[in-house]
């Protein structure tokens, strides 16, 4: 593997899938509440990745392109040679969790060292429709899974809570359970430290990675209308639609309040292209990644807006397609013996 060339830089991994595994992970994102197309994750950083996997000339089913982000905003690709059993989900401190879509199997797998360990099917037997699950870690220790198994019970929804501690129990535990509104609108969201955030249509649901507790605020109702949410930092951010474009809030943990941070105007896209979807997929620095559905053409491109200079550029190291966009950085970390 090519030695670590810029310890500040940002990655960007984006997972590419052929047409028909294509509509088949779009009916199972509809049942564990993941977007059609995006699937986001986030990590904390502390040894950035400098690798792109996946050949050029005979694309796998599966794989996955790694940009470089420079201090300066440059970017650049570089090699491994690697696969992945499925579909990313989430991420953290270098450890990935992946979805088998075929099995319904959960993966573990930090793709430096190619470790890679399957965990133990939830809900029992071979089950493709698998909840909302991430990885969390409780600051300089262990590193968790947690799942949210929602289920109709007399027509009100109940949630059932579950945690699995990555190469220590190896089973999942049930830690609570609770009834609401659970149409969870995006995967959970760690943010690094305590909090890791699970969203449904009205509520965000704050749980402490440590203590496996939780509470509960209600969402404005100003930020309901198609929002988008990212880890923007340490903080839970969202990017909702408005009549001049978009507005971009951040969440404080403590008091529940969300925070005006920026407005995006209408994006002026190049050679008069209109737009024709949208999604914003991950922050790196004060950059936002964009994938756009473009018209006359109908290709799908990714953007870069910057919050501070308010431009607008083309990533153009990563092709046409079908891509999940995620946010990543390597480490040598393993779940069995984590690094400080």
């Amino acid at each position: 593997m090519d030695k670590q060339k810029d310890v500040n830089a940002t990655d960007i991994c984006s997972c590419s899938c052929s047409q028909s595994q294509i509509k088949r992970q779009l009916n199972v994102a509809s049942t564990v509440c993941l977007t059609e197309d995006i699937i986001f994750f986030n990590i904390l950083t502390r040894l950035p990745a400098t690798f792109l996997f996946s050949s050029a000339s005979t694309r796998p089913t599966y794989g996955a392109r790694f940009l470089e982000f420079k201090d300066n905003g440059a970017y650049q690709v570089t090699r491994l040679s690697s696969k992945y059993p499925g579909r990313i989900l989430n991420s953290c401190d270098g450890l990935s969790l992946f979805l088998q879509y075929s099995t319904g199997a959960l993966h573990v797998s930090n793709p430096v060292t190619n470790q890679e360990e399957r965990v133990p099917y939830l809900l029992g037997g071979d089950n493709p429709m698998y909840p909302p699950c991430a990885i969390a870690r409780v600051p300089r220790g262990e590193f968790k899974l947690f799942a949210a198994n929602v289920e109709k019970q007399a027509g009100v929804s109940v949630c059932h809570w579950y945690v699995l501690r990555l190469g220590i129990d190896n089973s999942w535990r049930k830690i609570g359970t609770e009834s609401g509104d659970f149409d969870f609108k995006c995967i959970p969201i760690y943010t690094g430290g305590y909090d890791l955030y699970w969203v449904t249509e009205r509520r965000v649901i704050v749980m402490d990675v440590a203590k496996e507790t939780f509470k509960t605020f209600q969402l404005p109702q100003e930020l309901q209308w198609h929002p988008h949410y990212l880890k923007m930092g340490d903080h839970l951010s969202s990017i909702i639609f408005v009549e001049q474009g978009f507005q971009v809030y951040t969440f404080e943990p403590k008091s529940g309040k969300w925070t005006l941070y920026h407005q995006i105007g209408h994006l002026n896209y190049p050679n008069g292209h209109e737009v024709l979807s949208e999604f914003f997929c991950v922050w790196v620095n004060q950059e936002v990644i964009i994938k756009s559905t473009l018209a006359p053409s109908l290709r799908t491109l990714i953007f870069g807006y910057n919050v501070k200079t308010r431009n607008l550029r083309m990533l153009d190291a990563i092709e046409v397609g079908a891509y999940d966009l995620a946010h990543h950085s390597n480490s040598l970390v393993t779940w069995k013996t984590a690094l400080p």
